[in-house]
């Protein structure tokens, strides 16, 4: 290899570095409030994942919490807590009824099967929104709240946290600047597993603290079982999460789609195990085919494994160690491009592979970003959030059409991006989209 080419690729690649610290700087890094120009914000679902969200938002130093929803009174009390000011509410209904003048954004951070609805409900109320992954529960759901986010200009972002951090902007600059060449294919996985193949849940008492019947919400009445949806396992059945793809895809598909500026695909098909009527699959292998980006060849195929299934890697350039190839991490992404590969850790920071190929070519890390304060920024004024509903709602289109098509394993499925449909197989098209309980109707949802 010439001194010139590497030379090239070194430029490149900080070339991209160099990029990547601007667009940190201009994703609020420069923004500067007055001391008068403060966010007032209404937090919903303020326990587990929303205490975090809650926490990270609030530690801005120009925001207000003022307004707390939660259904179990418990998250409610830990949260008024840390937050003595704010009103408590346990119906987001309620709460946008009675203050909704007097809050200017909201947080979504409930089980998946309310995100849309609590979502939507902000947008309708002109609230700028910062939403928990996936995005929503359902295809219908993500494609209307960024037909109405874009309507409405607000300020949205979705809940990827790694989105913005320096390993994941590192990786997305690195695949640009072309250093591997146009990238052929994709191999993303997970460990992780959210299925569920015990016996029927059992009835039990309600909890003191929880409105169960809030926390259903849109989703179809059914009785509370201890230990099986609320607060912690939720995502395991089908009426409530998204399985393993919506809690982990979401995330490592994230640098994905957003490095190769991916379109919606063209064709799905799940090699997976078929999984129970109520639950998802233990291990599910998702095949996606795109049309050609500018960073990709035609035909591009992404694949999705999940539940200890790994891709296989045989043919990879991993390096050794001890004279054994290494192991893959337990989640990550492979760019396998025309001219090298991409190893990505999830979350650490990429690898160029072949190691000898690329020993000489520098890497710059871009900068971290404060996901959450670039959301707060940005709806003070500041440069536009890059995990806006724009972007997270095509994202997790193509994710959730993976999970639906596990349901169908061995059926290759077409997808007509336009049209919102499933051109060959009506029962999965009939799953695009589900119908919500009477009195938990939103407009621009229902």
């Amino acid at each position: 290899m010439t001194r010139s080419t590497l030379d090239r690729r070194s430029f490149l690649v900080r070339s991209a570095g160099s990029a990547a610290l601007l667009q940190s700087l201009s994703l609020g890094g420069l923004v500067k409030a007055s001391a008068n120009h403060r966010l007032s914000l209404a937090s919903i679902g303020v326990g587990g994942m929303g205490a975090s969200d809650l926490g990270s938002l609030s530690s801005h130093p120009n925001v207000d919490v003022v307004a707390l929803c939660d259904v179990d009174a418990n998250n409610l009390a830990a949260a008024a807590e840390k937050h003595p000011r704010a009103r408590k509410f346990t119906d987001f209904r309620v709460m946008f009824d009675t203050m909704g003048k007097e809050f200017d954004a909201v947080n979504v951070a409930t089980p998946d099967h309310t995100h849309a609805a609590a979502a939507m409900t902000a947008l309708n109320a002109g609230k700028h929104v910062y939403c928990q992954k996936p995005l929503t529960h359902d295809v219908y759901e993500s494609r209307q709240l960024r037909l109405v986010a874009a309507k409405t200009q607000l300020v949205t972002q979705m809940g990827t946290q790694v989105h913005s951090t320096s390993p994941y902007r590192t990786a997305v600059q690195l695949v640009q600047s072309g250093v591997i060449g146009k990238i052929r294919e994709t191999h993303s996985w997970s460990n992780k597993t959210w299925g569920y193949e015990g016996p029927a849940p059992e009835a039990a008492p309600v909890p003191e603290s929880l409105d169960w019947n809030l926390w259903l919400g849109t989703a179809a009445t059914r009785d509370y079982s201890k230990d099986q949806f609320h607060p912690g396992n939720w995502r395991r059945w089908v009426d409530f999460g998204c399985g393993t793809m919506g809690d982990m895809a979401i995330h490592i598909l994230d640098p994905v789609f957003s490095a190769l500026k991916l379109g919606a695909p063209r064709k799905i098909v799940s090699s997976s195990p078929k999984p129970p009527k109520d639950s998802f699959g233990l291990k599910n292998q998702t095949r996606y085919t795109f049309a050609a980006s500018d960073f990709t060849t035609n035909d591009f195929v992404l694949t999705w494994n999940d539940g200890g299934l790994m891709p296989d890697s045989s043919s990879w350039p991993l390096p050794s160690v001890e004279g054994k190839k290494m192991a893959l991490p337990d989640q990550g992404s492979m760019f396998v491009g025309e001219k090298g590969y991409i190893l990505l850790p999830h979350v650490a920071m990429p690898k160029l592979l072949p190691q000898e190929q690329f020993a000489d070519t520098v890497v710059e890390a871009a900068p971290n970003g404060n996901h959450y304060h670039l959301f707060v920024d940005a709806c003070l004024g500041g440069a536009p959030t890059t995990a806006h509903f724009g972007y997270a709602g095509p994202l997790t289109e193509a994710v959730l059409l993976g999970t639906l098509a596990n349901r169908f394993p061995h059926e290759e499925l077409l997808w007509r991006n336009e049209a919102m449909a499933i051109t060959n197989d009506d029962r999965a098209n009939a799953l695009l989209r589900r119908t919500y309980r009477s009195g938990f109707e939103v407009p621009n949802l229902s």
